[in-house]
């Protein structure tokens, strides 16, 4: 009889934990932030010529970032790209952050976003 109790008591926990885990695992499952963007032909001609010149560098991975608060004053304008990492996500994280780095120290106010061609 106690031995009863016992495997039943055994059922009942390995029960919980099995639940536990698949709950736990399925929400751990999140969507992928997505940065703002722009398209390349929405760019200022400086920005789209620095973009042409450094898209044989950034292979299928590499991302590019800019803000502008000018279409015309280069000293208004951030451009910068991530290579050589291992994932695209990386790259546009790492550009981002550059990106609001170099905004801050120009005091640009526009928004940083991600080249799309």
């Amino acid at each position: 009889m106690v031995w009863l109790k016992i495997v039943c008591m055994k059922n009942t926990l390995f029960l919980i934990l099995a639940s536990t885990l698949v709950a736990v695992s399925g929400s751990s499952h999140a969507e992928p932030y997505v940065y703002p963007s722009v398209h390349l032909h929405d760019l200022p001609g400086p920005l789209q010529e620095a973009y042409r010149h450094e898209r044989p560098n950034l292979g299928d991975i590499g991302r590019c970032v800019v803000s502008y608060d000018s279409s015309m004053d280069q000293e208004k304008m951030i451009f910068t790209c991530s290579i050589y990492v291992k994932m695209s996500a990386v790259a546009e994280r790492k550009a981002m952050e550059r990106c609001e780095e170099m905004k801050e120290k120009r005091r640009i106010k526009g928004p940083c976003k991600v080249i799309q061609e």
